[in-house]
């Protein structure tokens, strides 16, 4: 099954723009009975409260709430360097205990100021562009279970300058997860903060939602409207369909502005009104709010669930003119996101969320030194070797079908088929020589 959201961003000032982008993404999206999740803000959703509202019971649409909290960190950030010169260590402690103070106070009054508009909204998710682990934090305090707006290769944060901490840069970005759920960073940081209250335990409860699901397959579309204009909507949306062969839990959420709906044009608007009626085709796709889809990952997903998205990307041309492609397979889970090309075993990219949580650069990748496969009667024996300057998650993809194998045995993480595509190995490295044995039958 694969959870549809679909996003859109209902703020600004031109109100009268605003209200046609609306009601036309609206009339749209209820067509083929798709429900639409309205990230609002506590001044613009006066003007489409009523609106919602009508389509919240006809439709089951609903609004979430967009949060700024950035100018609030900045002020008190610059109040405490002040404060206190020269010593940071200081600062960021009277910072990060202010914060914890002031940010569940200022949700609150929000969500009391949007509850006047709309009486019957519920917290469910929250959206917000600026975000941190205090943050998150904040938002389950003040009965959230979600926030939306995570994107791909994010690093919209100054950490040098706002006191926030790299690891709330790279995560997340196509898929659902528990943001900092394997941090070590994180949960001394969030502990020590909290050295004297008895809400010193790391919060897990938080889903971390995509942005646009599926940026990371094409980083010049961020959202669907630039998916509809170079017509790739509907290839983008069709490889997370075919995601659900191999992932116990798949979501995919899509945002479009109202604003860009409004500008769309009528060959557009028919480009949308196909690509819906695409998506609702498949009856494995099952369109939800997004507070629906964070309530179902939390139902089924204890830990962040482990994703593998695999996508054909264009290569070459071969002799007769024809276009080749190479697969490439993207994989997260609770410690790392790694990503692979077709032929390569090692990952060209890692993201290590137990730690630095920064990308390794090449000299500090792991090695593979070692992958001897050696065959017995119905038995395969799988021999690795990978060498480690650190501590750290990895993983290794042995292409090709092996469908009609079983695992018997492993010291590995995990082992996972990926469709008919490849075999995906997830390993936890120590420092230097690392062996693992995976045995598999037929």
């Amino acid at each position: 099954m694969l959870n549809y959201g679909l996003v859109s961003t209902a703020i600004g000032e031109d109100r009268q723009r605003l209200l046609e982008g609306v009601q036309l993404l609206a009339d749209i999206a209820h067509k083929h009975c798709i429900p639409v999740t309205w990230a609002t803000d506590t001044k613009s959703v006066q003007f489409i409260a009523k609106l919602i509202t009508a389509w919240h019971t006809e439709n089951g649409d609903a609004p979430l709430l967009m949060l700024d909290t950035k100018p609030i960190w900045e002020a008190n950030w610059e109040a405490e360097q002040r404060a206190n010169p020269g010593n940071s260590t200081e600062v960021m402690a009277s910072h990060l205990v202010t914060m914890r103070e002031k940010l569940p106070e200022y949700i609150a009054k929000e969500w009391e100021r949007f509850k006047r508009v709309i009486p019957w909204a519920e917290p469910g998710v929250a959206g917000a562009a600026f975000k941190n682990y205090v943050f998150l934090h904040a938002l389950e305090q003040t009965g959230f279970q979600g926030l939306w707006g995570y994107h791909w290769n994010e690093k919209d944060i100054d950490a040098t300058d706002t006191g926030a901490s790299k690891a709330e840069l790279d995560r997340g970005g196509f898929g659902c997860f528990y943001p900092f759920e394997d941090s070590t960073y994180i949960d001394t940081i969030v502990t020590q903060s909290d050295a004297d209250e008895d809400d010193a335990e790391p919060f897990k409860k938080i889903v971390g939602m995509p942005y646009y699901a599926a940026h990371h397959l094409a980083e010049d579309v961020h959202n669907l409207r630039a998916a509809l204009l170079n017509e790739t909507a509907k290839q983008h949306y069709d490889v997370y369909v075919e995601g659900t062969s191999w992932n116990r839990w798949l979501g995919y959420v899509e945002h479009i502005d109202p604003y860009a709906v409004a500008q769309l044009g009528q060959e557009g608007l028919e480009r949308l009104d196909a690509y819906f009626a695409h998506v609702v085709d498949n009856q494995g796709t099952k369109p939800l709010l997004l507070s629906e889809i964070a309530d179902d990952y939390i139902t089924h997903c204890k830990q962040t669930e482990p994703t593998a998205i695999l996508q054909a990307v264009p290569t070459t041309q071969d002799e007769t003119g024809a276009p080749k492609s190479a697969l490439r397979m993207f994989y997260y889970d609770a410690g790392c996101e790694l990503t692979f090309v077709e032929g390569n075993m090692e990952p060209i990219e890692i993201k290590n969320y137990t730690g630095e949580h920064v990308s390794q650069s090449v000299t500090q990748k792991p090695t593979l030194t070692g992958f001897l496969p050696t065959r017995h009667r119905t038995k395969l024996h799988i021999a690795i070797t990978v060498e480690s300057t650190r501590a750290m998650p990895y993983g290794i993809t042995v292409w090709g079908d092996h469908d009609g194998l079983q695992l018997m045995e492993s010291n590995a993480d995990d082992v996972k088929w990926v469709g008919e595509y490849l075999l995906f190995v997830r390993l936890t490295l120590q420092p230097g020589k690392n062996e693992f044995n995976v045995q598999l039958t037929i």
